[in-house]
């Protein structure tokens, strides 16, 4: 994840651990004796969810980090990840990394590090989950609450799977949160009108997210249309691509609010009418700015550019 620590998804796991391990380990003797912290100090690592659990195995740790996408990263930070928590709490360690998108074609994901340097070896396994072939109806029966708000990205999943994963949010207090990200998901399969009267929807919550930050660099360099306000399809070309321009546009417009606060009229106006091309270098220019004022001389010289 991103970051900030993203506060409804460490609670989700927190509430539901035992069933959370118990699910990943088969084992539904697992006893969750321990949610520990995950802040590694001496070299600021920090992880999505460690847990102290007791098993067949006895007594070890679960590390979970959660990834929107694939990272060749992974592996060295799962090495890193996994020493720092053996070494801070003196005990056996089971790393998971949770992938909710799937890579690019041909991409292949890896489960371990390895490397050989001088004739020494080090080497890390981890699981990996990869959420796009989970079984929605399988995580809603479990009551998995920790996977739920992605049900929407799970294999097959309709509006039925949806509106369950709503309903068993719903029944846990002080979760609400969860439901705005599970709408936000559920915009990748169906319309936002759609997903505004099936499910909570509110961009000030959505702003808090981690995820939504990482969403939008996600739907920049892929295409992906998020629905966040506006973009819906109209069935006739010209009004998608007019859809996907606006939609672009308004995102942007999230993404300045979220990272700088309120977005002045001026930059508003000098937003309006711009092609999806242009829009795209825009968000270049808001991921790289250090602040409104930066971001609008990136815009103005870009109007000096096609002068």
């Amino acid at each position: 994840m991103s970051k900030r620590s993203d506060a409804s998804a460490k609670q989700t796991m927190d509430q539901t651990a035992e069933a959370w391990v118990r699910w990943l380990l088969s084992d539904q003797g697992i006893v969750v004796e321990a949610s520990l912290s995950t802040e590694f100090q001496f070299v600021a690592r920090l992880s999505d969810s460690l847990l102290q659990v007791r098993g067949r195995e006895g007594r070890f740790l679960v590390l979970t980090e959660i990834q929107l996408r694939y990272d060749p990263e992974m592996p060295r930070r799962m090495r890193a990840y996994t020493a720092l928590a053996e070494e801070k709490y003196r005990q056996a360690v089971y790393p998971i990394v949770v992938y909710l998108l799937p890579p690019p074609p041909g991409t292949e994901i890896a489960e371990q590090f390895h490397r050989e340097f001088m004739g020494l070896v080090a080497h890390q396994d981890y699981r990996v989950v990869k959420v796009w072939e989970q079984d929605p109806w399988e995580v809603i029966r479990s009551g998995l609450l920790t996977l739920v708000p992605f049900v929407p990205l799970m294999r097959d999943a309709d509006e039925a799977a949806i509106r369950a994963g709503a309903e068993l949010i719903r029944r846990q207090p002080g979760l609400e949160e969860l439901e705005t990200v599970l709408a936000l998901f559920a915009s990748f399969r169906l319309e936002p009108e759609q997903v505004k009267r099936m499910l909570r929807w509110e961009m000030a919550v959505l702003r808090e997210s981690p995820w939504y930050q990482e969403i939008l660099e996600v739907g920049r360099r892929e295409g992906l249309e998020m629905g966040l306000e506006t973009g819906r399809r109209e069935g006739l070309e010209a009004g998608r691509r007019e859809g996907l321009r606006e939609g672009r546009r308004q995102s942007l417009l999230d993404f300045l609010a979220y990272r700088f606060g309120q977005v002045p009229e001026r930059i508003r106006t000098g937003l309006s009418g711009r092609s999806l091309a242009e829009l795209n270098a825009l968000f270049d220019a808001a991921m790289d700015a250090d602040s409104l004022d930066d971001f609008e001389a990136r815009l103005t010289a870009l109007d000096r550019e096609q002068v």
